[in-house]
C-alpha cells in the first residue's frame, strides 16, 4: 500500500479530501484511524463523523493514541516509567553527576534524552562521538557528563524494568518493522500537522513503506511560497517516500463572498516579495485592527467585537480567539470575557497548585517538619490548606487567623499553627502526615493520596451531587495528583532512594505536576485556543491577540542543553546529528499565516502599546506585514482604547485627560447613611483629597491584613507616652507644664510610658528592628521635650486626648474611650446638619483663660496659611470644638513637630490676645484674619458633607496619595 502526500495552501479544501478517503475506507469496510493533533480536535472530527454517520467506524485520535496503538499491536509489554517518577530518575542522575538538578535543566536534559531515543543512538554510540568530538578540539568536559549520564540512564532503567515512552514508541515500531503482520490493514490519515517530529515521521515511514498500511498525510504546503518556508523540512523528508503527491490549488470560495476579496488576497501575498504581490485591496470589514492602550483595554476591544458578532446572530462556536502568552494573560482574559457575559470555553495547561484541592494538599505537605525537626513551611502554606473549600465550617477562621498572623508579622507555618491553636483545635492532620513521613515515602505518598481524596470530597460529603462545570478542574486535580502519588509510590517500591523522602521534597515533586483545564470547542461557546491548535479546523470568525514584539513572532529559542554550534560540530566530528535545524522566524511567520488563513469572514488582529503599568510596548511587525497588503484605510480606521478605559466605548483617538472623574452614589439607603454621618475632622481631609479614596477607607473600610506601617505605629505610641508623661508629671507635682526644672522626671516618666505602651503600639513587627526604632523614638520625644521645657510656655495643659462625639457602642470610641473621656462630650455641631467628633491631642489654657490647641505630628507641620488651600482642617476645628464644648476663648491652634531639626509649631496665633508663644511670625493674625479662617474651615466642612449627601463621588488622582497619584488604581481606574 502506498503513501500518499496531500499538499496545498490553507484554503486549498485538503479536510473535504481527508473526509472523503475517511468515507472511501468505511465504504470498503476498512477501519480508519483519522490522526489530528489536538484534544480539542478530535472532538470537533468526532462530531463532524457523527453528522455524517460515519462516527462507529472510524477511530479518531492525537499522535500518541497512534503510538499507543503501535505499541498493543506489536506487543510491547514492559512497564512505562513516564511522569513525576521519570522526572525524579532524572534528578537523581543529575545529582549523582555534579550537574544542575534544577526544574530547567532535568527539562533540558529530557529532550536530549528523547532524540538519543529517538534516533535509536546507544550509550557506546554517544560516548564514542563524544570522544571523537573532546579529541578534535581539547574540549568536553560537559560533553562528557551528557555520556555519563546517558550511560547512567539507560542502566537504571534496565535495573527497574522499565521503559521510557519513547523507548517504548521505538520498539513498537521496531517489532512491526520485522513483523508486518501485527499491524493488519487499518489504513491510517494525518491530518492538521504542518510539521512533522522524528518519531512521527518514523512511524509514517515504518507504516506505510515497511508494514504496507495505507498511510494519507496532509500537509499545508505550497513550494515557493515565504509563508511556507518553515515547514519544508517536513515536506522534503515525506516527499521521496510518497508512492502519489496530489498537490491542491487554493480556492477562493472557501472565503464568504463578502470577505473573499480581502482574505483570499492575505492569503495568496502574505510574506510575498513586492514583486510577486497582487495590487493592494480594501480591506473592508473582513479585516479589521485593534489596538489597546494595555493589555485589558486590548482584550476588552477584542470582548466589545465578540459581542457586536453574537448579537448579529453568529454562532459563538464559529469564533476563534487566539492568544500566545500563557498564564496572566489567560487569567485577564477569563475576568474580561465573563464580565462581557461572553460564553466561552478554554483549555490550557494548568498547574496543579492553582486548584484548589491541589494548593491545599502542597500547603500542607510543606506544614510537616522535616526529619530534623526544620520548618519549610510559610503561613501561606498553611492558609491554603485551611482555605480547601469544606475543610472548615466557618472558613471566616482562616481569615482571622490571616489578620491576626499578618499584624503580629507571624511568617512561618508553625508560629502560625500556635497561633491557631491557642484559640481553636489541634491540627493533627499535620501529625499524621509527619508520622508517615517517618514510616517511609511509600506510607507518605499513600497518606497524600488519602489527603487529597478528603480535600476534594470536603465540601461534597454527605451529597451525592452531579460535578458543575467550575467543580472540572478540580476533578482533574484529583485524577492528576493520585496518577503522580501512584507513580510516585511504585518508584519507591521499585526504588526507594530515588522517590521523594520528606513531605517538602514530595511537595516539591508534585509542584511540577500540571493538568489540563476547561474543555474543547464546544457549542454555544467561543473557544480560546493557541494558534497551534487552530491549525485543522475552520471558523467563520478569528481574533488573533497579543501581536506584540518578542511574543508573536517569539524570539528565537536557544537548544537547552547543546546549542546549535555545538550540534553542529558534533555531526561533523563523529557523524552523530542531534536535533534539526530551525528557523525561528520562519516557524513564527508559517504560524501567522496559518492563523490569518483560517476564518471564512472576519479577521481581527490585535495588541497593545504599552502593560497595564504604562511601559510602553511595540506592536509586532508581522502587523505592517498585512498592512502593507491593503489600503490606508486598514490602519487609519483600527478600533483603539485607552489604558484604563472605564466606558463601553472605543475609539481611534484617546479621549482628553481629566484631573477629576466624577461618579454618582445612587442608592437611597446609602445616602441616608452618608446625610446623617458624624464626621471626623481626618474624614473631612479625606474627602477633599480624593472621594473615591475616602469612600474605600472609609465606608467599604477593608481589613487591613499587613501590620501597621512604622511610621503609624510610631505616632500612636508617641501619642500615648506623650499623654502618661504629661498626666504623670501633673500627679507628681501638680502641673503638666514642662519646664527646666522637671526636665529630667519627664525623661524618666517618658521611658516609663513607652515601655508600658509599646505592647498596644508594637513598632516593627521585624525583631531585629524594634530596638533601634524604639531609641529612636525615645530620643525624638526627649528632644521634644527638652524643647518644650526650654520655651517655658505660659500655657498649661489642661486636657490630654480630650474626645467629643463618641457615644457607647460606637467603633470609634474603643480610641478614644480607654481613659474614660469618650462620652464626655458631645458632637460638635457645625450648623447645616453637619456633626464632628474627634480626639483632641491636646489643650493648653493661659492663666487668663485662653485657650491654643496643638495637634501632634511627626517631622513636618503645615502653615496657617495653606490650612485651606492644602484641605488640612483638624486643628481649625478643634479649635472650634474647644470654643463651643469646653466654652473657652480659643486664641490659637498648631501642628506641633514631634521630630525632625526644626521643632518650632506652625498655625495660627491671635496676635491680639496678648500671649507671648515660641512661634514663627507669619502664623500671627490680626483677630478678624483668624475668625474669617475657622469660618472658612466649617465652609469647607459644609460643601464636603453636602457632596457627600449628594453622592457625588469624584476621583481625584492629583491629590489623592501622598505627593499625588492615584492610591487604587485597580478600583478607581481614573485618567491621570
Amino acid at each position: 500500500m502506498p503513501i500518499t502526500l496531500i499538499t496545498g495552501p490553507a484554503n486549498a479544501g485538503k479536510a473535504e479530501l481527508m473526509m472523503d478517503a475517511v468515507r472511501r475506507h468505511l465504504a470498503h469496510d476498512e477501519e480508519p484511524l483519522l490522526v489530528v493533533p489536538t484534544r480539542t480536535d478530535v472532538d470537533h472530527y468526532l462530531r463532524e463523523l457523527a453528522g455524517d454517520g460515519a462516527s462507529m467506524g472510524v477511530r479518531v485520535e492525537r499522535f500518541a493514541g497512534l503510538i499507543g496503538e503501535a505499541v498493543s499491536r506489536a506487543g510491547v509489554s514492559e512497564p512505562l516509567l513516564a511522569g513525576l517518577a521519570h522526572e525524579c530518575v532524572l534528578e537523581a542522575l543529575c545529582t549523582r553527576a555534579g550537574l544542575p538538578a534544577t526544574p530547567g535543566f532535568v527539562a533540558a536534559l529530557a529532550e536530549v534524552l528523547v532524540e538519543l531515543q529517538v534516533r535509536r543512538v546507544t550509550p557506546a554510540a554517544l560516548g564514542q562521538a563524544l570522544s571523537s568530538w573532546a579529541g578534535a578540539d581539547g574540549a568536553g568536559a560537559s560533553r562528557g557528563e551528557l555520556g555519563e549520564v546517558f550511560a547512567a540512564y539507560r542502566e537504571t532503567l534496565e535495573r527497574l524494568g522499565r521503559l521510557d515512552s519513547e523507548q517504548r514508541a521505538v520498539r513498537a515500531l521496531d517489532a512491526l518493522r520485522r513483523r508486518p503482520a501485527l499491524w493488519g490493514a487499518t489504513p491510517v490519515l494525518l491530518y492538521g500537522f504542518d510539521d512533522l517530529t522524528r518519531l512521527q515521521l518514523d512511524t509514517v515511514e515504518t507504516l506505510g513503506r515497511l508494514v504496507g498500511a495505507e498511510v494519507t498525510v496532509s500537509l499545508a504546503y505550497e513550494p515557493g511560497r515565504t509563508a511556507f518556508a518553515g515547514r519544508a523540512a517536513s515536506f522534503h523528508a515525506l516527499a521521496p517516500l510518497a508512492v502519489e503527491h496530489r498537490q491542491l490549488q487554493a480556492r477562493a470560495e472557501y472565503y464568504a463572498p463578502p470577505a473573499r476579496v480581502a482574505l483570499s488576497h492575505l492569503e495568496r501575498s502574505l510574506f510575498e516579495p513586492l514583486e510577486l504581490q497582487a495590487a493592494r485591496v480594501e480591506a473592508g470589514t473582513a479585516v479589521r485592527l485593534l489596538e489597546g492602550g494595555g493589555e485589558r483595554a486590548e482584550l476588552e476591544l477584542v470582548a466589545g467585537e465578540i459581542v457586536e458578532l453574537l448579537s448579529s446572530g453568529m454562532a459563538a462556536e464559529e469564533i476563534a480567539v487566539l492568544v500566545r502568552s500563557p498564564g496572566s494573560a489567560l487569567d485577564l482574559l477569563e475576568e474580561v470575557f465573563s464580565a462581557a457575559a461572553i460564553p466561552f470555553t478554554l483549555q490550557r495547561r494548568r498547574p496543579f497548585g492553582d486548584t484548589a484541592i491541589g494548593g491545599a494538599l502542597l500547603g500542607l505537605l510543606r506544614c510537616v517538619p522535616g526529619a530534623d525537626g526544620s520548618q519549610q513551611g510559610e503561613l501561606t502554606d498553611l492558609l491554603a490548606w485551611l482555605r480547601t473549600p469544606g475543610l472548615l465550617e466557618q472558613p471566616a477562621l482562616a481569615d482571622a487567623l490571616e489578620v491576626s498572623a499578618r499584624r503580629r508579622g507571624v511568617a512561618g507555618a508553625e508560629q502560625a499553627r500556635a497561633l491557631w491553636e491557642q484559640r481553636h483545635w489541634p491540627l493533627e492532620t499535620i501529625d499524621r502526615m509527619l508520622e508517615a513521613q517517618g514510616r517511609g515515602a511509600r506510607a507518605l505518598c499513600d497518606r497524600a493520596a488519602r489527603e487529597l481524596y478528603w480535600l476534594f470530597c470536603a465540601p461534597r460529603r454527605a451529597g451525592a451531587c452531579i460535578l458543575g462545570a467550575e467543580e472540572l478542574d478540580e476533578a482533574a486535580a484529583l485524577a492528576a495528583g493520585r496518577r503522580a502519588l501512584g507513580e510516585l509510590r511504585e518508584l519507591a517500591r521499585i526504588a526507594p532512594e530515588l522517590a521523594p523522602a520528606s513531605a517538602s521534597e514530595l511537595a516539591g515533586s508534585l509542584q511540577r505536576v500540571e493538568l489540563y483545564s476547561g474543555s474543547g470547542a464546544v457549542a454555544g461557546a467561543v473557544t480560546v485556543l493557541d494558534p497551534l491548535a487552530l491549525r485543522a479546523r475552520r471558523v467563520r470568525a478569528v481574533f488573533v491577540c497579543g501581536l506584540q514584539e518578542g511574543v508573536f513572532p517569539a524570539r528565537a529559542r536557544p537548544q537547552p542543553f547543546l546549542a546549535e554550534e555545538e550540534r553542529r560540530r558534533l555531526a561533523e566530528v563523529s557523524g552523530l546529528m542531534l536535533g534539526e535545524q530551525v528557523d525561528a522566524l520562519a516557524a513564527e511567520r508559517y504560524l501567522l499565516y496559518a492563523a490569518v488563513s483560517r476564518p471564512q469572514e472576519r479577521l481581527f488582529l490585535s495588541w497593545h502599546v504599552a502593560d497595564d503599568d504604562g511601559q510602553a510596548m511595540s506592536r509586532s511587525l508581522f502587523v505592517d506585514d498585512v498592512c502593507d497588503l491593503f489600503g490606508e484605510s486598514l490602519s487609519r480606521l483600527r478600533a483603539s482604547r485607552p489604558l484604563g478605559a472605564v466606558d463601553g466605548s472605543s475609539s481611534q483617538t484617546s479621549p482628553p485627560v481629566s484631573a477629576a472623574v466624577a461618579r454618582s452614589l445612587r442608592d437611597e439607603r446609602l445616602l441616608a447613611q452618608l446625610r446623617g454621618r458624624v464626621w471626623s475632622a481626618s474624614s473631612l481631609e479625606s474627602w477633599i483629597g480624593c472621594p473615591t479614596r475616602w469612600f474605600v477607607e472609609r465606608m467599604l473600610r477593608p481589613g487591613a491584613l499587613e501590620p501597621d506601617p512604622e511610621p503609624l505605629a510610631r505616632g500612636g505610641l508617641a501619642h500615648a507616652a506623650l499623654r502618661d508623661t504629661l498626666e504623670g508629671l501633673r500627679a507628681e507635682t501638680g502641673t503638666a507644664r514642662l519646664d527646666p526644672g522637671n526636665l529630667v522626671r519627664a525623661r524618666e516618666l517618658l521611658a516609663e510610658a513607652l515601655a508600658k505602651n509599646e505592647a498596644d503600639h508594637p513598632l516593627s513587627v521585624a525583631p531585629e528592628r524594634r530596638a533601634a526604632v524604639r531609641r529612636r523614638l525615645q530620643a525624638d520625644l526627649e528632644r521634644y521635650l527638652a524643647h518644650a521645657a526650654a520655651a517655658e510656655s505660659p500655657l498649661e495643659p489642661k486636657s490630654l486626648e480630650l474626645g467629643f462625639g463618641f457615644t457607647a457602642g460606637d467603633h470609634g470610641s474603643a480610641l478614644a474611650g480607654e481613659h474614660g473621656e469618650a462620652g464626655d462630650l458631645p458632637a460638635l455641631d457645625l450648623g447645616a446638619g453637619v456633626m464632628l467628633r474627634g480626639r483632641i491631642d491636646r489643650v493648653d489654657v493661659s492663666a487668663g483663660g485662653d485657650a491654643v490647641v496643638y495637634d501632634y505630628k511627626g517631622a513636618s507641620a503645615p502653615a496657617g496659611a495653606r490650612w485651606i488651600k492644602d484641605g488640612k482642617l483638624q486643628v481649625a476645628l478643634y479649635m472650634r470644638a474647644v470654643e463651643n464644648l469646653l466654652h473657652l476663648p480659643v486664641v490659637g491652634g498648631f501642628y506641633q513637630p514631634l521630630s525632625g531639626r526644626d521643632l518650632r509649631a506652625r498655625g495660627v496665633l491671635d496676635g491680639e490676645a496678648g500671649l507671648e508663644l515660641e512661634c514663627v511670625a507669619p502664623d500671627v493674625y490680626e483677630r478678624a484674619d483668624l475668625r474669617e479662617m475657622l469660618e472658612e474651615a466649617v465652609t469647607a466642612a459644609h460643601q464636603v458633607a453636602a457632596e457627600a449627601g449628594r453622592g457625588e463621588l469624584q476621583a481625584r488622582p492629583q491629590t489623592c496619595a501622598f505627593r499625588g497619584g492615584c492610591m487604587y488604581p485597580t478600583i478607581c481606574r481614573c485618567e491621570r
